[in-house]
């Protein structure tokens, strides 16, 4: 809910605090590059002390930056409180996706695309709620009640969740005996790795440039624009455990490359041809279906070809690849519309590391369980 609501409040953060579109990029993204810097450290710390202990840390860090948000008097204090809730999630990330893939092993892919759908949920809930209270100038009133729901959530995993038994017990001899770099040498968590952040390139270049090309280019409203982005990322509550389910019965190597090759060819007819509010929205749609299970898939693949001391952190390595990604998406994006215009710059943006992450999942190696 509070990751992706930020870009509903800027504007009026943007008068409020009387900031320019520099400085308001910059607390965009704030959040995103703390997270990604602290994902690949929580894997470490969640195998070598515990993952419930550094999700309900990363929990609270979120609590405190996101009450931070709701009550910052200036830009700097705004600033601080988006990098510490981004800390928050970083801690909190690694876990999460760790113990839903070892609760289910058998059926890996239905249990991260589940926890990933969560996220998409999330991510179509909190910017409603955000521009509810937009609209009534009261921006910060959204983010209290998000710090509220955090610290209920909070609580009841301190009560409720459980460890697998195997977690419990590495814990007592915790022992995290692979480097990073040794773990990227690893064929599987390399592939993956590489592979998410070609895929959220050209998720991110879609969500931060797809409605000013539907807007410019094809001509429809600010309203359909909204509900085409909308249904792309509600798209992953339903594909994300569908697609998960469908890899565990076949092979995941297979599922990732016709999802990511699928996803391209959908996008060339969407950024090339001139359609109605309805060919934009089953084109949102059918791409969203497509390139949005490719977060849990490759987070699965990777977490099989770990040793299982080493699960959190290789999730925190694969994730943080792909945060980078996100990161990279929309500033690629705009650096291509800058020299070749945004109808082909899409297309390189979006179709063609869509393309790339379909082709790349082909070299992996299937190891799960059968």
């Amino acid at each position: 809910m509070f990751g992706v609501s930020l870009g509903v409040a800027l504007p009026q953060v943007m008068v409020e605090f009387s900031i320019n579109q520099t400085q308001a990029g910059w607390l965009y993204s704030a959040s995103l590059w703390s997270t990604a810097v602290l994902l690949v450290p929580s894997g470490y710390l969640a195998d070598r002390f515990g993952q419930k202990r550094l999700l309900l840390w990363g929990y609270l860090l979120a609590i405190i930056g996101v009450t931070g948000l709701a009550f910052s008097q200036g830009y700097l204090g705004c600033l601080l409180a988006l990098l510490t809730a981004g800390a928050g999630l970083g801690l909190v990330v690694p876990p999460y996706y760790a113990m839903a893939g070892e609760v289910l092993k058998r059926v890996r892919g239905l249990a991260v695309g589940f926890a990933a759908s969560g996220y998409y949920l999330g991510g179509a809930v909190g910017p409603i709620l955000v521009g509810f209270f937009v609209s009534q100038q009261q921006w910060r009133s959204a983010y209290c009640i998000i710090a509220a729901v955090m610290f209920v959530m909070m609580a009841v995993q301190f009560v409720r969740v459980r460890p697998p038994p195997t977690r419990a017990e590495s814990h007592r001899h915790p022992a995290v005996r692979s480097s990073f770099t040794k773990m990227l040498r690893v064929r599987n968590v390399f592939i993956s790795s590489v592979s998410i952040l070609l895929a959220n390139i050209g998720l991110l270049a879609a969500a931060a440039w797809l409605p000013t090309f539907l807007l410019s280019v094809i001509g429809l409203d600010a309203t359909s624009v909204g509900v085409a982005l909308g249904f792309l990322m509600l798209t992953g509550v339903v594909s994300s455990p569908v697609v998960g389910a469908l890899s565990d019965r076949i092979s995941r190597r297979r599922v990732a490359c016709i999802s990511g090759i699928a996803s391209a060819v959908i996008s060339i007819p969407m950024l090339t041809t001139q359609y109605s509010f309805w060919s934009s929205l089953g084109y949102s749609l059918m791409f969203g279906f497509l390139l949005l299970p490719a977060w849990n898939l490759l987070v699965a693949i990777a977490q099989e070809s770990a040793d299982e001391e080493a699960v959190t952190s290789v999730t925190g390595i694969t994730q943080a690849f792909g945060v980078v990604g996100s990161a990279a998406g929309p500033i690629v994006a705009s650096s291509l519309i800058a020299v070749f215009g945004i109808n082909q710059a899409l297309i390189y943006s979006i179709t063609l590391p869509a393309f790339s992450y379909g082709i790349l999942a082909l070299t992996l190696v299937e190891t799960r369980e059968k």
